[in-house]
């Protein structure tokens, strides 16, 4: 009777695993279609670990150049806050990249098992995906706080102190998780069905270690972005003096085209936080429906929405490459002796410069976190 469900299901494991399978959670035997759609996953995540390569290639190249051509005392790696936090986007990018790479192997095996490759798989899903979502949670609350409150942020050194801070805790989780939820019988890291992560039977750590952080980053990006695209269009103009202090208006139709153009422009750091929104919002609404209904979410709907959110990182890569942002880290070296290469947009002081309320002062110095001040 196995052998014939075996064949009916397209299971493509062995006749053991499958008679394990039925009543051991440890092990997934995979169908063929499952299979087929774990396969995309796989190679959106592939994509995503192409481009997301690519740009610390550039990265790489920029610090080679650098080592040959600066002198010591003027060699650093990070220039500015928009650089340290575009650095742990990727590196949380090419952690989430591999993780869903690692999903071949399952594909190879027909089957998800438990074991060290299973923790490992779900040990650096954990860590890219929670970077991912903390990182952009800051991306969108500093760029925020450059335009609306007009307080850029410039301090290389306090960021430095809040990335690693973000870091420490993702990492403190994923470690605590998995010593707490170590022995004989427990399986932290496990099937969930299609690859491995946190177990089903620990929610509370699914929730603090990763949903929660997806959920926060989606809402406060959503709140955030919604006032500054309408003051990008003139239909909100924010008192000078009073952050908090702001009027309704309509749109001026004889308003200078460039000014508008440079509001827009501000507005290039929240594009990584709406590409997250858009990533993660079907997952999440996956996520909360199984909540209620275990098990009503089709695998071909989970595998679609998976794979969405897994070419999350390409897309960042392609945005920076579009962008072409002013930044000692991304753009091309140049033999300025200062170590900073000039806009394409002009000499532009972000700090001084960009009035909120409608200067008409609107170059952008893409590189830097933008300001109303």
């Amino acid at each position: 009777m196995s052998a014939i469900a075996k064949a009916q299901l397209g299971i493509i494991c062995t006749a053991e695993d499958f008679e394990r399978s039925l009543n051991d959670t440890t092990i997934r035997c995979l169908t063929r279609g499952e299979s087929i759609g774990l396969t995309i996953v796989s190679e959106a995540g592939l994509l995503s670990l192409l481009a997301v390569s690519y740009v610390y290639a550039i990265i790489l190249r920029n610090i080679a150049w650098r080592i040959r051509n600066l002198h010591r005392d003027k060699l650093r790696v990070f220039h500015q806050p928009m650089d340290l936090l575009m650095f742990s986007l990727f590196t949380a990018d090419l952690l989430q990249a591999i993780g869903a790479v690692l999903d071949i192997k399952w594909v190879h095996d027909g089957k998800v098992e438990v074991g060290t490759f299973c923790d490992a798989q779900g040990i650096i899903q954990q860590l890219g995906e929670t970077g991912v979502g903390i990182t952009t949670l800051l991306i969108s609350i500093y760029t925020f706080l450059g335009i609306w409150i007009g307080r850029n942020i410039r301090s290389l050194r306090k960021t430095a102190y809040v990335m690693t801070a973000a870091w420490s805790f993702i990492i403190f989780m994923v470690v605590l998780g998995n010593e707490l939820n170590e022995g004989p019988g427990k399986h932290y890291e496990s099937p969930t069905p299609y690859w491995c992560w946190i177990g089903p039977g620990y929610l509370q750590w699914r929730i603090w270690g990763e949903y929660v952080w997806f959920w926060i980053t989606l809402v406060v990006s959503f709140v955030l972005y919604l006032p500054l695209y309408l003051w990008s269009r003139g239909n909100i103009k924010i008192d000078d003096e009073i952050w908090w202090k702001f009027r309704f208006q309509r749109v001026d139709p004889l308003a200078d085209p460039a000014l508008k153009g440079g509001r827009y422009r501000a507005l290039i750091m929240l594009a990584y936080p709406l590409v997250y929104c858009i990533s993660i919002l079907p997952l999440s609404v996956v996520r909360w429906i199984t909540f209620v209904h275990p098990n009503s979410v089709s695998g071909t709907a989970t595998f679609a929405i998976v794979s969405i959110y897994g070419l999350s990182g390409a897309c960042n890569a392609v945005l920076l490459l579009t962008t072409r942002p002013e930044s000692e880290l991304f753009s091309k070296p140049t033999l300025y002796a200062a170590g900073r290469a000039p806009s394409p947009l002009g000499a532009y002081s972000i700090q001084n410069d960009f009035d909120r309320s409608g200067s008409t002062d609107v170059e952008v110095e893409l590189g830097r976190l933008p300001s109303r001040s």
